[in-house]
């Protein structure tokens, strides 16, 4: 991809440059100072003039799909390479973003801690306003206080083992194949 000098526009209007399909928000926040950058969760970008080019060609992203309507805001990883100049809005966990967006990376290690674990299907796991939770089918075993130390273990591991998380974006051709493989997940 094209790497290119952008400009990145801050919400008070103050400028950093960047390089495209380089330079990531947390680089941007890591501009800003060190100590935000270790508390930045997620990004809002928009790109009011377009992009230089995009990682989204082809494929099935809601996200994209949002930023075309409204404002033009688009949920961004923190470690996605920004595409052009851009206006950027960085979340803490003290945000109601970056709250959502913590419990939402915590549901998925609680789903990921379930399926190895005990070897449930998952069925539903949102975040919610205090935090977040999976429903899961088990077929017989419901889970009680007894499995919460086995969870927290299983989960802490996991968390050690420095995962990436960021958006699964794929065709929608993919994204069938995915489903007709295993579609329990």
């Amino acid at each position: 991809m094209p790497q290119e000098a952008i400009e990145i526009t801050l919400p008070s209007g103050d400028k950093k440059p960047g390089v495209s399909f380089k330079t990531t928000p947390m680089d941007v926040a890591k501009a800003i100072s060190n100590q935000l950058a270790k508390k930045i969760i997620v990004a809002h970008v928009r790109y009011p003039n377009g992009r230089i080019a995009t990682l989204d060609d082809k494929l099935q992203n809601p996200e994209e799909e949002a930023a075309n309507q409204g404002e033009g805001w688009m949920e961004y990883d923190a470690t996605r390479p920004l595409e052009g100049n851009c206006e950027i809005k960085l979340f803490q966990f003290s945000d109601a973003k970056g709250q959502e967006t913590f419990w939402h990376s915590s549901a998925h290690v609680l789903g990921e801690t379930l399926e190895n674990e005990f070897g449930v299907h998952l069925t539903h796991g949102p975040p919610t306003e205090d935090g977040f939770f999976y429903d899961s089918f088990t077929g017989k075993d419901i889970f009680s206080e007894k499995n919460y130390a086995t969870i927290e273990k299983v989960a802490k591991k996991i968390c050690g083992e420095d995962q990436k998380f960021k958006r699964l974006v794929v065709t929608k051709e993919e994204a069938l194949e995915m489903f007709k493989a295993n579609p329990f997940k």
